[in-house]
């Protein structure tokens, strides 16, 4: 397990966990506020199943290009599903840059 990510990491996958069953949603968002202030919306999946075989995280995989500034990250989970879309709880990453 990697405890510090860098700018310019490919392939590292995000993992959200809402602490709701979203099994059935119909669209899983990471939506992403990076430190310069800019946002960015990855499409995200089911996560994996919890110990209880329940489905409520949403997974992300890092692409090329989209760790690209250093700092503080804010991250907050966007589900649609049959009658209830709403945002998670943000939470919060540090990427550092090489050699740090």
């Amino acid at each position: 397990m990697v405890s510090k990510h860098y700018v310019g990491a490919v392939g590292t996958e995000v993992l959200v966990d809402t602490g709701i069953d979203i099994s059935m949603a119909t669209v899983l968002h990471l939506l992403v506020k990076k430190p310069c202030g800019s946002e960015v919306t990855w499409a995200g999946v089911l996560g994996p199943p919890n110990a209880v075989g329940t489905y409520t995280s949403i997974s992300y995989t890092v692409q090329s290009g989209d760790w690209d500034i250093q700092g503080w990250w804010n991250v907050q989970a966007y589900v649609e599903m049959p009658g209830w879309s709403g945002k998670g709880a943000t939470v919060k990453f540090r990427l550092y840059p090489a050699y740090q």
